[in-house]
């Protein structure tokens, strides 16, 4: 093989490599908790056992209070309130 040729064949092999091997994608864990106290835009919610204090929240959860069913989104070490799931 020449070299131009052989050169191609080896990239081509290493990106389809990369492609092939490549890590899965960033998991973003769901959770359900139940919200402790609402106060403005943030919530304190109870998730598996422990208290999350202050959790920002998106306006879907305006109006959420103490006993709701909730959607907790976690990202990296962000976790989100999404949704109120029941009052």
């Amino acid at each position: 093989m020449s070299g131009d040729i052989e050169s191609e064949m080896i990239a081509a092999g290493s990106a389809l490599a990369g492609i092939l091997c490549a890590p899965p994608p960033e998991s973003r864990p769901v959770r359900f908790g139940t919200v402790a106290a609402a106060s403005g835009s943030r919530l304190d919610v109870t998730v598996g056992g422990a208290t999350l204090k202050a959790l920002p929240m998106t306006t879907s959860c305006a109006g959420a209070k103490a006993g709701d069913r909730c959607i907790v989104n976690a990202v990296g070490p962000i976790a989100v309130v999404t949704g109120i799931i029941a009052k």
